[in-house]
């Protein structure tokens, strides 16, 4: 009996590769050329069996000669360790150590160990410089409204009214000078009300 010749189609799958980040897009069909089969392209590769999805947030890569997953974090916002700046990333594969994907909390907030930890004396100092700027501001609409009132009481020609508006002014002054007293400044503050309705000062 004569032997017979078998010949065993190898099939191959293709896929293309990005000139910039070296993704692998695909598997595409390549056209056949009759008499010479399929010609590679420069920009793809092939392999012998098609590569399984990538995981979730990762993508295949063609990298040293081999298929690989690189996670993708392209176009997603980062947050600077060291000041909580936002940057836009763009590139494949993981953040540089400078960078998180985790939002900086708060301006008191600094970066230790893989997460933002509060600086508890930097927010008590922050806060109390914030509140007494807010008071010194309330302070300073005060005295534009008290001036012309005392004025009037020095001269002797104040009414009845304009002296009662001139201590509930200064009442309120002080009022304004007893916050640091409260049990919970800075963090919580319990502003007086002004004695002009609908003003706030």
């Amino acid at each position: 009996m004569d032997a017979q010749d078998f010949s065993i189609e190898v099939f191959m799958v293709y896929y293309y590769v990005s000139e910039t980040t070296k993704e692998l897009v695909g598997p595409v069909e390549l056209p056949v050329i009759p008499g010479v089969g399929v010609v590679l392209p420069g920009n793809a590769i092939e392999l012998p069996e098609a590569l399984p999805a990538a995981e979730t947030g990762y993508v295949w890569v063609w990298r040293n000669g081999a298929a690989s997953q690189l996670i993708d974090l392209r176009n997603r916002e980062a947050y600077r360790k060291d000041t909580g700046g936002v940057e836009i990333w763009f590139e494949l594969g993981p953040l540089p150590d400078y960078l998180t994907l985790k939002p900086r909390p708060g301006e008191y907030y600094f970066w230790l160990n893989d997460d933002w930890v509060l600086d508890l004396a930097a927010e008590l100092t922050g806060k109390t410089a914030q509140a007494n700027a807010q008071r010194d501001s309330r302070l300073f609409q005060i005295v534009i409204r008290v001036a012309p009132l005392q004025y009037a009481y020095e001269l002797g020609e104040a009414t009845s009214v304009q002296l009662a508006t001139l201590q509930e002014w200064k009442r309120y002054a002080l009022k304004l000078m007893d916050i640091e007293q409260q049990p919970d400044f800075p963090m919580i503050i319990d502003w007086p009300a002004s004695p002009v309705s609908g003003v706030t000062v």
